[in-house]
């Protein structure tokens, strides 16, 4: 088929290969990737509803993110900048979708998901403040090895070693803090909307 198109081999689009990039700027992207991904995909999932396509377009917006990179502003959120370029991968999702009398025209699916952004973003800053509440709540020790394990860079190996316990009971230990916190995250926001 390419042959047809006249393209050459290194034209071909299985053959385009990504911009080049240094070992320290693969490991910072894969980092950031790793430790978002759960959110960029729930976020797609919330404009598409849909968890095949939102995984065809998780898959999309990485290869998109990888290629654009170097712009990425180490100052900014990741997580904002990834949900940017996923919504315009939605977008172009929608685009190609239109002749499916189902789906909405362009201008309404933008306006429905600048709403949607619009009240996670204030259900994100709730949610935000409730967690800083709770995590004051916790105590001491508890908010300590919260503090250990994702307030720096030290993996729950290197903490557990630290603190003369095993890795095992470190994850238990986290485990039960977050369960904790995301109880207490849901009380604080309940009793937020009842006064």
């Amino acid at each position: 088929m390419y042959e047809r198109l006249g393209w050459a081999a290194e034209e071909r689009p299985e053959y385009r290969t990504r911009p080049a990039r240094s070992g320290a700027q693969r490991l910072e992207f894969a980092e950031l990737l790793t430790r978002h991904q759960g959110q960029i995909l729930g976020y797609i999932y919330s404009l598409v509803r849909d968890l095949d396509r939102s995984e065809d377009l998780f898959q999309q917006t990485c290869l998109v993110l990888w290629d654009k990179f170097e712009r990425f502003e180490a100052s900014r959120s990741f997580v904002g900048w990834a949900c940017g370029v996923a919504r315009y991968e939605v977008l172009n999702d929608l685009r190609a979708r239109r002749r499916d009398r189902l789906h909405f025209g362009d201008e309404l699916s933008l306006s429905l998901i600048e709403a949607q952004e619009e009240l996670e973003q204030e259900n994100l800053e709730d949610r935000r403040s409730a967690l800083a509440g709770c995590i004051q709540r916790l105590r001491d020790r508890d908010r300590d090895l919260l503090s250990a394990c994702y307030g720096r860079s030290a993996g729950v190996s290197e903490v557990a070693r630290d603190r003369g316990r095993s890795p095992q009971s470190v994850h238990n230990s986290l485990r039960r803090i977050r369960r904790a916190l995301f109880e207490c995250v849901q009380r604080s926001l309940a009793q937020g909307e009842l006064t």
